[in-house]
């Protein structure tokens, strides 16, 4: 009896805390979006943030929104290393340069600093109009389709940087 005991307290720990986690990562998302995936972006076994991707229906289909990307921040990042990550991202995905330097200098106006435990969440609407959430505050809007699409790309496209994080985003069991 006593092992049983022991072995069900850090069960019920661990569950506590998995329960927690996953509330603190979705509280961003919109009440009406049904969660797809989740999944941890880690680097020399640092923590940097949790993800989670919701949709309308539970599943990604591209280009069909409304869709959401919730990132849980774990550590302390400028906001210049958020733009050049994402310029280094778009530039590995083949994202027009024309294009992308446009949406930089207007992510440079809406994105804070970040601080550890911060949210940021994209929302994109049916019309694939993006708006930019920070722990729940409205930061602006990007009214370009094909900015919500590349932005998106960066954790949903096949070519990824970090296909393993694409997996959990999208629900998929390896």
């Amino acid at each position: 009896m006593k092992t049983s005991t022991a072995i069900s307290a850090p069960i019920t720990i661990c569950s506590l805390l998995l329960i927690t986690l996953s509330f603190s990562v979705f509280a961003a998302a919109p009440q009406q979006l049904k969660h797809v995936g989740q999944g941890t972006m880690s680097w020399l076994f640092m923590d940097i943030y949790q993800a989670a991707l919701f949709s309308a229906d539970g599943s990604y289909q591209p280009g069909q929104y409304p869709q959401a990307l919730s990132i849980r921040y774990q550590r302390d990042i400028s906001k210049q290393a958020l733009l050049k990550a994402t310029r280094q991202e778009w530039q590995k995905l083949s994202v027009d340069e024309r294009l992308y330097r446009d949406w930089l200098h207007k992510l440079s106006k809406l994105w804070p600093e970040i601080k550890d435990g911060d949210n940021l969440t994209f929302l994109v609407a049916n019309n694939g109009h993006g708006d930019f959430y920070h722990n729940g505050t409205w930061l602006g809007r990007i009214d370009n389709p094909a900015f919500s699409e590349a932005f998106l790309s960066i954790w949903l496209s096949e070519r990824t940087s970090e296909p393993g994080l694409r997996r959990q985003l999208l629900g998929e069991r390896r």
